[in-house]
């Protein structure tokens, strides 16, 4: 028995070994024999080289680490062979010198040329490169192209034997070889050389590390070069098992390799390219225009139009085909389709664009694979009952188009069917009007297109046939490679493309015209009565016809108008993430700034950078906002607002514009105006900012006057702010035109002043959602006066406004921790650490998604701050595949990103495990991190102080620590001044009115002596 299990464990053994090693590649049949898995057994360690200049093939994380399209492309072919290639990243020049020398098996995305062939095999191209001239910013191609760079320096990557053997072939240009991308970029920017050649990897880095100053500025023409890989010519046998997983790999599985490493900005930037090998390529240049013949009545697959011109599916695809393989295709407009097959067949023609592959065809001609499919359908009078299929036509005469597939197969197949040869489809059609034949069998498309041409609608479909024209293109005898040549042409189509050319014809809408003659012969006939109805029904039939029309435009109208807004909201959304990514940086380094020790006028300006900061935030909010307003969708947050503390808020941000221009800036408040008011703080500061500054900055001498007053009536108030000034008025005939939107004062000096003409517009209809208004008085020469009235607000109680939290951030201890930081952006990256580093975390940081995986699975932080717009990677996908890795799906991600689409944000908040949008304050993120992260908060106990409106306060821990450190040692007056002075400044920061009163008091008993 013992010895019955033993052998039955040897065979499962034995199994499980044979199916591994079966399986070693993908699901499917083994691709290789077993002679070449007996030489990659022989040879388990095979390593490619590659260049580690060539963004995106190449990426290189801050660890040292590579990754990009080459080595996914590497991974891809293990998994389709079962092998373990490996790739070594390095110079390209050394990397090539050593795979020469037999250090390295060979190497890859490699360019097969002639100087190679020495000491290496090629495989099938299965990449292909495009490069760029590259020049400094504002400049432009000469006139006469590469030929116009003589006499000037044009740098280029070493190594790249394409450029060296291009620029050697142009006499007086100095070709300049640099070490590395960075160096190539560089050398454009300091003027070191005058032009770049290189491939879109110099545009990746550019972009990557955020490098202005040079750009792209064209492609060079025939400069696609095919990539291989090339292997020592010792390894045959490798060169045959890498060209099988070549070919395993699908065009799809390709695509997102691109997608993902390349972008749709790459993708953008080139025309599909055919995958063509060396001698094709040698083939096209030797026959750059090809003659072509069509069906001259075959709409609208193919026919010429009343000014002699092909049109329709099949031209649109060689047009696509032009630019695709860099040939011309003279198309034959005057043959008909039986002379266009004759002279096919005798070499006048090279081919045919829209023709079925029958056997009798093979025999004379080469096709590509079918690229379109129409059905073959029996058409008759409309007075016929429904025929079904070809069976009904035994005995029948039936027209077909001569020399069309249609006439072989029935020929061949139903021969109990009588033949009427045609020329064409138009006159099978009028064949069978006339009842000369009973039926036509031909294609569904083109023959309903011409039924609805003529007007011949009284032939119906009334059948289907077993038999589809599949559409190739035919190719004459003698020229097998332009078959293949032309089938690389259409696989590089996209799909898509492919779609859209269908739809763009079998779309197009064609008029039927109706006999009337029989119907008014039924009419006469049937009298009085008949004619009512028909009459009615008619009237009834075109009010539906009217009503689908209109449902038709309205609909398409939706469309659009839902395009443009989705449009509009992705186009806010970036400007919004290009204006935040900088205001988070300005803001929290300025945050940072204000523990350090700062003269006063140092403080001043520091503190006007934040409140202009903080404005320019909620302006980009409020910007994105403006379609929510349009559409009657924003909402009002009602709050405390203390209007003193606003309008001083103001008067400090405007007070430099002011002072600048020597304006004075008078801001007053009535007596009569209540501490704290319920409102849209928000809103009251975007409307009163942008009165404020047109006031400033239209005024060119005298002074800007605010002043809030008002009168309260039971238990509401009428608040009035005012913002006068002695600038140069509005005629009264522009007072009213200057509330629109997108509209300027007329006679305006659009260069010296600026603006968009919104800013009135947006106040003019927030005041309205606030219940208020905005009125104008003005006289030109004189000044304007912009009041804005907001009617009926709740007043508050002032104790609303202290209770507000003072947010504290430095009495939270947290166990130590590693976080990881992920942004794109140097300074943000840095904001954050310094944000982490009083509080002991250990930060680590990744400069877009590949990094971050990377980090993670290697690092393994307790936390992750992840940015969302990032280059390589975004950080929806990066979170993706970190939460699916088992490993790291555990890890907190926090969401630290500018304004994106409501798309990504809802993605963003379903993903991670928090959301902040920057700019973030360092108590904010802080604040967010104590939900994740162990820690505990030290209580610090501070003494009682007194208030200024009396009584006593206790100051929380965190503000008693900061007060110790602002308070000086007391020995004169000036350091009494300059404690209150602090004092206010922190409490102005804090938004702690009892603070910041405190100071004031102090600061006036201290420059009174009253101390």
């Amino acid at each position: 028995m013992i010895a019955k299990n033993l052998h039955a464990l040897l065979l499962l053994c034995f199994g499980l070994m044979l199916a591994g090693t079966l399986a070693a590649g993908e699901a499917g049949p083994d691709p290789l024999t077993p002679a070449e898995r007996a030489w990659l057994a022989q040879h388990p360690d095979i390593v490619l080289g590659i260049g580690e200049e060539w963004a995106p093939a190449v990426v290189k994380d801050a660890d040292g680490r590579f990754g990009g399209f080459a080595f996914d492309h590497v991974a891809l072919l293990n998994r389709k062979l079962g092998t373990h290639i490996r790739l070594e990243a390095g110079p390209w020049h050394a990397i090539v010198e050593g795979a020469e020398a037999g250090r390295l098996a060979g190497l890859t995305l490699s360019a097969p040329v002639e100087a190679r062939k020495a000491h290496f095999l090629f495989t099938q191209p299965f990449h292909a490169v495009q490069y760029f001239i590259y020049l400094r910013t504002g400049q432009s191609m000469p006139d006469d192209g590469i030929n116009g760079f003589r006499g000037q320096r044009v740098g280029y990557l070493k190594g790249i034997l394409y450029l060296r053997n291009l620029l050697a072939a142009q006499p007086g240009i100095e070709a300049t070889p640099l070490d590395n991308t960075e160096a190539l970029a560089y050398a454009l920017l300091r003027g070191e050389v005058d032009a770049v050649m290189d491939s879109y990897g110099l545009e990746y880095w550019r972009a990557s590390n955020g490098v202005l100053g040079f750009t792209p500025v064209q492609m060079l023409q025939g400069s696609q070069t095919d990539l291989v890989m090339s292997i020592r010519k010792d390894w045959p046998e490798l060169v045959e098992i890498l060209n099988k997983g070549l070919a395993a790999i699908t065009r799809e599985e390709m695509a997102e390799l691109y997608q993902r490493w390349f972008g749709q900005d790459y993708l953008n930037r080139i025309a599909p390219q055919a995958a063509l090998t060396a001698e094709e390529r040698a083939w096209l240049t030797e026959h750059p225009v090809l003659r072509v013949g069509i069906d001259p009545h075959w709409a609208p697959v193919e026919f010429v139009d009343g000014t002699g011109v092909a049109q329709g599916i099949s031209p649109t695809y060689l047009k696509r085909l032009e630019k695709i393989l860099g040939v011309h295709f003279d198309i034959a407009t005057d043959l008909s389709w039986t002379e266009a097959l004759r002279w096919l067949e005798g070499g006048t023609l090279d081919l045919l664009p829209a023709m079925v592959a029958t056997t009798e065809r093979r025999r004379l001609y080469h096709f590509t694979d079918p690229y379109l499919s129409f059905p073959a359908a029996i058409f008759s009078a409309a007075d016929v009952a429904y025929l079904g299929d070809l069976n009904a036509l035994k005995g029948r005469t039936v027209a077909v188009v001569r020399d069309e597939a249609t006439r072989t197969w029935l020929q061949e197949e139903w021969p109990e069917l009588q033949l009427l040869p045609v020329s064409n489809t138009h006159e099978a059609l009028l064949k069978v009007a006339a009842g000369e034949a009973f039926a036509f069998v031909g294609n569904l498309v083109t023959t309903s297109y011409y039924i609805g041409q003529s007007g011949l609608t009284q032939i119906k479909v009334l059948g289907e046939t077993p038999y589809t024209y599949q559409l190739g293109m035919g190719v004459r005898r003698d020229w097998p490679m332009l078959a293949g040549i032309l089938q690389k042409g259409l696989d590089a189509i996209p799909k898509s493309e492919r779609d859209a050319i269908y739809h763009d014809w079998i779309s197009i809408q064609y008029q039927h015209r109706v006999d009337y003659g029989t119907l008014w012969t039924v009419l006469t006939l049937a009298g009085l009565a008949l004619f009512v109805i028909v009459y009615w029904n008619r009237r009834l039939a075109q009010e539906v016809n009217e009503r689908r029309k209109i449902e038709a435009a309205l609909t398409q109208a939706k469309d659009q108008a839902e395009a443009a807004n989705r449009a509009k909201s992705a186009f806010l959304a970036n400007v919004s993430h290009e204006l935040r990514t900088p205001l988070n940086a300005v803001l929290g380094f300025s945050s940072l700034l204000r523990g350090k020790e700062l003269s006063e006028k140092e403080r001043g300006y520091l503190e006007a950078i934040r409140a202009a900061g903080k404005s320019l935030s909620q302006l980009i909010d409020d910007i994105l906002d403006l379609s929510r307003i349009e559409a009657d969708k924003i909402e009002l947050r009602t709050q405390p607002i203390d209007p003193r503390a606003l309008l001083r808020d103001l008067e400090l941000m405007f007070a430099h514009a002011a002072g600048a221009k020597g304006l004075g800036l008078q801001v007053t408040v009535g007596a009569e105006v209540p501490p704290a008011l319920l409102g849209d703080d928000i809103r009251l500061r975007q409307i009163l900012v942008n009165l404020i500054g047109n006031a400033v900055k239209f005024t060119d001498a005298g002074h800007v006057e605010v002043r809030a007053t008002g009168e309260e009536e039971g238990g509401k108030f009428h608040l009035r702010i005012a913002v006068a000034d002695t600038g140069p008025g509005i005629p009264p005939d522009q007072q009213e035109e200057i509330f629109h939107l997108f509209t300027q004062r007329r006679g305006q000096d659009s260069a010296r002043y600026g603006g968009a003409g919104l800013g009135l517009g947006i106040c003019r209809r927030l005041a309205a959602l606030m219940g208020g208004e905005i009125r104008l008085a003005s006289t030109p020469g004189q000044g304007s006066t912009f009041t804005l009235v907001l009617p009926s607000l709740t007043v508050a109680n002032r104790a609303t406004l202290m209770e507000e939290p003072i947010t504290s951030v430095v009495d939270v201890s947290f166990a130590p921790a590693r976080i990881l930081v992920a942004d794109d952006n140097a300074s943000n990256r840095r904001l954050l650490v310094e944000y982490l580093s009083p509080y002991g975390f250990e930060s680590i940081e990744a400069e877009d998604g590949v990094q971050a995986l990377a980090q993670a699975r290697e690092r393994r932080p307790a936390l992750i701050l992840m940015d969302i717009a990032m280059p390589v990677l975004d950080g929806l996908e990066a979170t993706r595949r970190l939460k699916a890795d088992p490993a790291t799906a555990g890890i907190p991600v926090i969401a630290v990103t500018a304004s994106v689409t409501p798309e990504q944000e809802a993605e963003a908040r379903a993903l991670c495990e928090a959301y902040l949008r920057k700019p973030v304050s360092q108590s904010t993120l802080i604040a967010t991190l104590q939900r994740f992260l162990p820690h505990s908060e030290a209580a610090v106990a501070a003494p009682a102080a007194p208030s200024p409106g009396g009584g006593n306060w206790r100051l929380p821990a965190a503000l008693y620590e900061r007060l110790q450190t602002l308070r000086p040692p007391f020995t004169s007056i000036n350091d009494l001044e300059a404690f209150g002075r602090s004092l206010a400044l922190e409490g102005e920061r804090r938004k702690n009115p009892a603070l910041r009163d405190l100071g004031q008091l102090l600061l006036r008993q201290a420059e009174a002596f009253d101390v």
